[in-house]
């Protein structure tokens, strides 16, 4: 009989008032085998929070792995307001959350199901920004990484979230933004991978490719039954320019939507600080510094500016 394994999680994890859909152990006192702790289909309530601080250890049975990654999925935003869980800690597992599902999402792009799980990633930042100004620093610092198109798209939702809770944006408008901004590079699910992941500069026919991006986001969102104008101009148009030349629609000034031009600023900045395969990233300050020097008639400046006092506020 093949011996069963299991795999050791974090204990303050379990939410109370939630209810599990697998079973809890923890070693027994010979420290040889496990001992049931909690059983599938049981509500976890006051006494058992009260008796888990007195555990040390906690497992799952290996084959219900599945199970438990998605009850803390279901329960990222608990997670996020978990005062128990220090600040960096809860920044990189909502983080590490978060690519998860923008895999999936990545992966299946008209599953509506893999969109909708989305939304709680956006919460759980939300939650994050608005109540720990140090979480929102851990998540900052957690940014700056290698660039791939589904930690980008994170990244962007971060810098974004964090730039409209400094504007003001509040309650759903802000959920909104946020899932503008997760939602923005969709369209490059259906570019070839060889070109989203070159190493190297794009061939102009290359580049017409990628900029295509946009248009096939927009038209995935609309498939997928998304009606908001303003997540639907920010996957359209956060790579219009302020001056015309941009693209898919070559708008100008105020026919770009406020949140798609929310969205650009953040978008290019990512864009610039992190490393990519054929370039190495710039500092905050000279991605900031060419921002205002060579992309004035770009991008947003005022928002440019916004960015950089929050930005500052954050010590990044």
């Amino acid at each position: 009989m093949k011996q069963k394994t299991y795999k050791r999680i974090d204990k303050r994890l379990i939410t109370e008032g939630s209810q599990i859909d697998f079973n809890l152990f923890l070693p027994n006192e010979a420290k040889s085998a496990m001992s049931l702790f909690l059983q599938s289909d049981t509500a976890v309530d006051g006494n058992t929070k009260v008796k888990l601080r007195e555990i040390e250890w906690l497992y799952v049975d290996e084959k219900d792995e599945a199970l438990y990654q998605e009850y803390v999925s279901r329960h990222l935003q608990s997670i996020a307001q978990n005062s128990d869980i220090p600040t960096e800690q809860k920044a990189r597992l909502v983080y590490a959350k978060a690519v998860e599902s923008i895999d999936s999402m990545f992966n299946n792009p008209e599953s509506l199901k893999n969109v909708e799980n989305a939304q709680p990633v956006v919460n759980s930042f939300i939650d994050i920004i608005l109540n720990d100004t140090s979480a929102v620093e851990s998540l900052m610092q957690i940014t700056a990484h290698d660039y791939y198109t589904h930690t980008h798209s994170i990244n962007v939702s971060i810098y974004t979230l964090s730039l409209g809770s400094f504007l003001g944006i509040k309650g759903k408008d802000l959920e909104v933004l946020g899932m503008a901004a997760i939602l923005h590079d969709l369209g490059k699910s259906k570019i070839d991978y060889e070109i989203i992941n070159k190493n190297g500069k794009l061939t102009d026919e290359e580049f017409t490719q990628m900029k295509k991006h946009p248009a096939l986001g927009h038209e995935i969102a609309l498939k997928l039954g998304i009606e908001d104008e303003r997540i639907l101009s920010g996957i359209r148009h956060h790579h219009e320019k302020l001056n015309g030349g941009g693209y898919p629609d070559n708008l100008k000034g105020d026919q770009i939507g406020y949140f798609a031009r929310i969205i650009g600023v953040c978008d290019v900045f990512d864009a610039l600080s992190t490393k990519r395969s054929y370039k190495d990233p710039m500092t905050s300050f000279n991605s900031l510094l060419l921002m205002k020097q060579q992309m004035e008639e770009h991008l947003d400046m005022g928002l440019v500016n916004a960015f950089i006092k929050m930005l500052h506020t954050q010590g990044k």
